[in-house]
C-alpha cells in the first residue's frame, strides 16, 4: 500500500503521512513523527510488499511440487532443492525488501527499538532462506532473532522456524531440544497457544523424516483436532492412513483414505487414496470381487490414463494376498509396461515381480526384472545396496548360463551335416526378419495405444523357454548376450547410448577369443573392404563363424562351457545360498568333463556344500576321492592340516622378503649373496612356483658376474626348459640369443654385458605398414567415464571421418585399465593420420591429459593378439615409438 492508495481510499492515514513526510524521515533522532513515519512506511511500502512477494512465491511454487505417493508422504514437502529457482526469485525479493527495511527504517536508542515491524523484516528474511532451502542461512538468521528479540514474543515464532530448519538438515540433534523447548514454554503459558498446532506438525515432520512413522501418530491426530487448515488437515488424514496401512491395520487406514475422500481432495491424493483402499483388501473380511471391479472401473476411466501402472499395481496386489500368483505376475508385468512419467512406480512393480521370479526360483527373469528395477531405483530405497548387490550377482549367473547355452546350441549345429546346419540357420533368419516386422508393427500400436505392448513377460518368453530345451537360435536373448556383458563392462546404460556405439559381445577373454574378434573388427586382411556378412544377423556368415567345426575349436567351446558351470557353481552358492543348483553346476561339470582343470576344487567345494547339509555319506565320497586321487594337491593337504593355508601364507611372506632382499643385494653388485640366497630359497621353499623362477634367473645373472659366460648359459638354458609358461622364460630367451649372436660374429668370449638385453618390443612385434590397423586408447576404468569418452570418439569420428565409416568398440584389458578400438585402416599412414588428427582435438584429450592415467597409439592387426596377451603397454609404445612417424604429437 502506498500514499496514492491511501489518498483514494479517503483514509485518515494520508493526513497523518503527509505531516510525518513533511517533518522529515530520519532515524537519527527520537521523535513521535519519526517513529510514526518509519513505522507506517517500512510496513506498507517495504516489509508487506516483501511478505506479498513470498507468499505468492510459495504458492507458485507449491503448485509445481509432485508427491511421491509410493512413500509415506511428509507433512511439509519443499521438493527438490535443484529446482528451486521458482521460489528463489520470489525468495530475494523478499530478502531484498526485508533488508531495505531494517537499513532505512530501524530506529534503535538505549539498545532499544522503536520501529516494530524490524523484528518482523528479520523474520521474513528468515523465511525467505528457508523456503529457498538455504537452511543455513536461515538458521543463522533465527538464531540473531532468538537471542536479539529474547523478550518479544516473535522469538517463539523464530524457535519453530530454527527447529523445521535443523530438521529439513536432518540435524535432529538439534531440532528436538528446540520443539521440546518451545513446547514446555506452550505447556507454562509462556508462549502463545497458536503455536501449538504448528508445533505438533513440526514434531510430525520431525518423526517422518526419521522414519519413525508410529511416533508421528499422535502428533498428526493432535493437529487434526486442532484444525490446521482444509488441505493440511486432508494431508494429515492421507498420512494417517498409509502409517495405519504400513503397520497392517487395514481397517483404520481404510477409514482415513475413506475420509481424504469426503474432503475434496486433489485428484492425485484422491485417486491414490482408492488405489490405498484397495490395496488394504482383507481376505477375510473384505469384497475381492467388489475391489477388483472398481480398479477395473478406473482402468477405463480416461482421466486415470497417466494412472495405469498404480491401478494395475493395486489389481497385483490385491491378487497376490488371495494366492493367486499367476494373475499378480500379470498385473505387474502390465504395471511396468504402462509405467511411462512414473520412474519410481516402475522401479518397486519391477521389483515386485524380480522377487516373485528370485523366490520361485526363476533367475533369468528375476535378472532381467532386478536390472529394470536397478535403472529407475532411487539410492534411497530401503534395501537399495542389497537390491543392487544380488542383481550384479544374477547378472553374473544369467552371463555364465548363456554361455552354457551358447555353446551346446553351437555343438548341436556343429554336428549336423553342412546342408541341414545352412537349413537351420536360414530358417532363424527368415524368422528373425518376421520378428522385426513384428516389432514394428507392435511398436505402431504402441503409440496408437499403450495397453496393446506387449508385456516383459512375452519379451523374456524365450529366456524361460530356454529351461525346457530351446535350441539356441530360437533363443533372441541368448542370441544377443550382449546386454549382461556390456553392464558388467559400463555398467548400466539407457538404450541411447546403444544407438551410435558399436556393442562388442565379448563372452570370454582368451586369446582365442581376443583373436576371432581381432579378425571380426579387421574384415579381409587379404586388402578387400571387409566383410560386413561377419557382423550382419541377417546373413548366415554371421552364425556359422562361431560353430566350432575343428577339434580345436571344439576344445576351446568345451573349456567355456567348463568354466561357466564352474563359475556358476560358486554364484550359486557364494552370491545367492542356493545349494540345490550349486551341487547340480558342480556335479554336471564333473560328469560332463571328467578331469578337466576344475575337478579338484569342484570336488573340494562338494565336499563343503554336502558337509553343511549334514550329508556326510556324500561329503565323505569327495573327501576320500580327493585323499586318493589328488594327494599331493593342496586341497587334499588342507583336508589333512587344516592349518595348511595359514602355514602357506607364512612361508609365502618369508620368501617374498627374501626376494625382495635378494633383488635389492643383486642391484648393489652383491653377487655372492644373491647366489646364497637363491640357494637358500630353492632349498626352503620348492612349491613356491611364482618366486623360485625369478631366484634362479637372478642366480643364473650373477653367475654370469662372478663366473665364465658359460655358467650363465647353462642356468638360462636350465630356466627355459623347466619354466615354458612363466614370465622368467622370455627374458631368458632373449639374452642366450644375444649371447649366441655375439659369439657366431666374433669366435670369441663376450665383450658386452650380457645382463643388459636389447630392446624386448622388436623380438616381440613386427612392423607391418600395409596391414589393417586399429587405433587404441586406453585408460583406467576406475577414473574414467568410458562410456561418455566413447561418445566422444563416436563424435569427432562423425565430424572429421564420416567417409571412413569407423567404428568404436570397447573391452576390458585388466582388472582397472578398459581398452577402447577405433577401426578399421586400411595401412599403417591411415591409422597414424588419425592418431595425429586426434591427438589435437581438446574436446577428446583436455581431460584425458588432466587426469594422466591413459595410453594412446595404433596398432596393426597382427600385432593385436599379441599385445591383448602381453598387456604391458610401456613395451607397445617403445616399438610404436621406434616404427611409426608420430612427429607432430605429443
Amino acid at each position: 500500500m502506498n500514499l496514492k492508495n491511501l489518498y483514494l481510499s479517503g483514509s485518515p492515514l494520508f493526513l497523518l503521512a503527509c505531516l510525518i513526510m513533511i517533518s522529515g524521515c530520519s532515524t537519527k533522532k527520537n521523535t513521535f513523527t519519526r517513529r510514526a513515519y518509519h513505522n507506517l512506511t517500512s510496513h506498507y511500502n517495504v516489509y508487506w510488499n516483501g511478505m506479498d512477494k513470498l507468499r505468492s512465491g510459495v504458492r507458485e511454487y507449491q503448485s509445481t511440487i509432485q508427491d511421491n505417493y509410493a512413500l509415506i508422504l511428509p507433512v511439509y514437502n519443499y521438493g527438490d532443492k535443484s529446482k528451486v529457482g521458482t521460489i528463489s526469485q520470489h525468495a530475494d525479493i523478499g530478502i531484498t525488501k526485508a533488508s531495505k527495511t531494517i537499513q532505512k527504517h530501524s530506529m534503535v536508542f538505549n539498545q532499544k527499538e522503536y520501529v516494530k515491524w524490524i523484528d518482523d523484516a528479520y523474520l521474513l528474511i528468515g523465511k525467505s532462506y528457508y523456503y529457498k532451502q538455504d537452511y543455513g542461512m536461515a538458521r543463522r538468521t533465527f538464531e540473531f532473532i532468538i537471542k536479539t528479540y529474547n523478550k518479544n514474543e516473535i522469538k517463539y515464532e523464530a524457535m519453530l522456524w530454527l527447529a523445521m530448519s535443523n530438521v529439513q538438515m536432518k540435524d535432529f540433534k538439534r531440532a528436538e531440544p528446540m520443539l521440546d523447548m518451545l513446547q514446555n514454554k506452550i505447556n507454562q503459558g509462556e508462549a502463545p497457544e497458536k503455536f501449538e498446532m504448528p508445533i505438533n506438525l513440526a514434531y510430525a515432520q520431525f518423526n517422518i523424516l526419521q522414519q519413525k512413522f508410529n511416533a508421528a501418530v499422535p502428533y498428526l491426530q493432535q493437529a487434526i483436532e486442532l484444525n490446521p487448515g482444509h488441505e493440511m488437515k486432508t494431508r494429515c488424514l492421507f498420512i494417517l492412513g498409509q502409517i495405519y496401512q504400513r503397520n497392517g491395520d487395514y481397517a483404520a487406514a481404510t477409514q482415513k483414505y475413506k475420509s481424504v475422500i469426503k474432503r475434496n481432495a486433489s485428484f492425485e491424493m484422491e485417486f491414490n487414496s482408492k488405489i490405498n483402499m484397495a490395496q488394504c483388501y482383507d481376505t477375510q473380511s473384505g469384497d475381492k470381487d467388489y475391489i477388483v471391479k472398481r480398479l477395473i472401473r478406473m482402468l477405463k476411466d480416461e482421466k486415470n490414463k497417466e494412472f495405469l501402472d498404480q491401478v494395475y499395481y493395486a489389481l497385483a496386489q490385491v491378487s497376490l494376498k488371495d494366492f493367486d500368483t499367476v494373475a499378480g505376475i500379470d498385473y505387474l508385468a502390465k504395471s511396468v509396461t504402462a509405467s511411462r512419467g512414473n520412474n519410481y512406480q516402475k522401479a518397486i512393480s519391477a521389483l515386485a515381480l524380480a522377487n516373485i521370479y528370485f523366490a520361485i526360483p526363476d533367475y533369468s527373469l528375476a535378472q532381467a526384472y532386478y536390472d529394470s528395477t536397478m535403472q529407475f531405483l532411487p539410492p534411497s530405497f530401503p534395501n537399495y545396496k542389497e537390491i543392487k548387490r544380488k542383481t550384479s550377482t544374477l547378472t553374473d549367473l544369467v552371463a555364465n548360463l548363456q554361455i552354457i547355452q551358447l555353446e551346446d546350441s553351437l555343438q548341436m549345429l556343429a554336428m549336423l551335416p553342412e546342408e541341414d546346419r545352412n537349413r537351420k540357420i536360414d530358417e532363424f533368419i527368415t524368422q528373425l526378419l518376421l520378428e522385426e516386422q513384428r516389432q514394428k508393427l507392435e511398436e505402431m500400436e504402441q503409440r496408437e495405444n499403450p495397453n496393446l505392448f506387449g508385456t516383459p513377460e512375452k519379451q523374456m518368453s524365450t529366456v524361460a523357454g530356454s529351461r525346457e530345451g530351446k535350441w539356441y537360435f530360437y533363443n533372441t536373448t541368448a542370441l544377443s548376450n550382449g546386454f549382461s556383458t556390456f553392464a558388467r563392462k559400463w555398467g548400466r546404460r539407457k538404450l541411447e547410448d546403444l544407438w551410435f556405439l558399436s556393442d562388442k559381445n565379448i563372452i570370454s577373454f582368451d586369446e582365442a577369443m581376443v583373436e576371432s574378434d581381432t579378425a571380426m573388427m579387421a574384415g579381409d586382411t587379404t586388402g578387400g573392404r571387409g566383410l560386413p556378412e561377419v557382423t550382419n544377423p541377417k546373413k548366415r556368415e554371421y552364425y556359422l563363424k562361431d560353430i566350432p567345426l575343428t577339434p580345436e575349436q571344439l576344445e576351446v567351446s568345451n573349456q567355456r562351457i567348463a568354466d561357466a558351470y564352474y563359475n556358476a557353481g560358486f554364484i550359486y552358492i557364494d552370491g545367492l545360498k542356493d545349494y540345490k543348483n550349486s551341487i547340480e553346476s558342480f556335479e554336471t561339470l564333473l560328469n560332463r568333463f571328467p578331469e578337466n582343470n576344475h575337478e579338484v576344487p569342484s570336488c573340494y567345494e562338494l565336499y563343503i556344500l554336502y558337509g553343511d547339509l549334514n550329508n556326510q555319506p556324500k561329503s565323505d565320497y569327495y573327501r576320500n576321492l580327493i585323499l586318493n586321487q589328488f594327494p599331493e594337491t593342496d586341497y587334499a593337504k588342507l583336508l589333512i592340516n587344516p592349518d595348511y593355508y595359514k602355514e602357506m601364507q607364512q612361508q609365502q611372506s618369508l620368501a617374498a622378503k627374501l626376494y625382495e632382499e635378494t633383488w635389492l643385494a643383486f642391484n648393489n653388485q652383491q653377487y655372492y649373496m644373491v647366489l646364497h640366497n637363491s640357494d637358500q630359497a630353492i632349498t626352503e621353499f620348492p612349491s613356491d612356483t611364482t618366486l623360485i623362477p625369478r631366484f634362479e634367473y637372478l642366480r643364473a645373472l650373477a653367475l654370469g658376474k662372478v663366473e665364465v659366460v658359460d655358467s650363465l648359459v647353462v642356468a638360462l638354458q636350465g630356466i627355459v626348459s623347466k619354466y615354458p609358461t612363466h614370465e622368467v622364460r622370455p627374458l631368458a630367451i632373449n639374452i642366450l640369443e644375444y649371447l649366441s649372436k655375439q659369439r657366431n660374429a666374433k669366435g670369441d668370449p663376450l665383450a658386452p654385458d650380457p645382463t643388459q638385453p636389447e630392446d624386448p618390443s622388436e623380438k616381440l612385434y613386427t612392423y607391418y605398414p600395409n596391414s589393417i590397423h586399429f587405433y587404441i586408447l586406453i585408460v583406467n576404468g576406475s577414473i574414467m567415464d568410458v562410456n561418455a569418452l566413447k561418445i566422444k570418439l563416436s563424435d569427432f569420428n562423425n565430424k572429421y571421418f564420416r567417409l571412413e565409416n569407423l567404428q568404436v568398440n570397447s573391452l576390458l584389458l585388466d582388472n582397472t585399465r578398459e581398452m577402447i578400438t577405433v577401426n578399421n585402416f586400411y595401412d599403417a599412414q591411415k591409422a597414424v593420420d588419425y592418431y595425429l588428427s586426434i591427438k589435437g582435438s581438446p574436446y577428446v584429450y583436455n581431460k584425458l591429459e588432466n587426469v594422466g592415467d591413459f595410453a594412446d597409439f595404433v596398432i596393426s592387426v597382427e600385432n593385436y593378439p599379441i599385445f591383448y596377451k602381453n598387456k604391458d603397454t610401456g613395451l607397445y609404445k617403445r616399438f610404436f615409438k621406434k616404427n611409426y612417424n608420430t612427429t607432430g604429437a605429443d
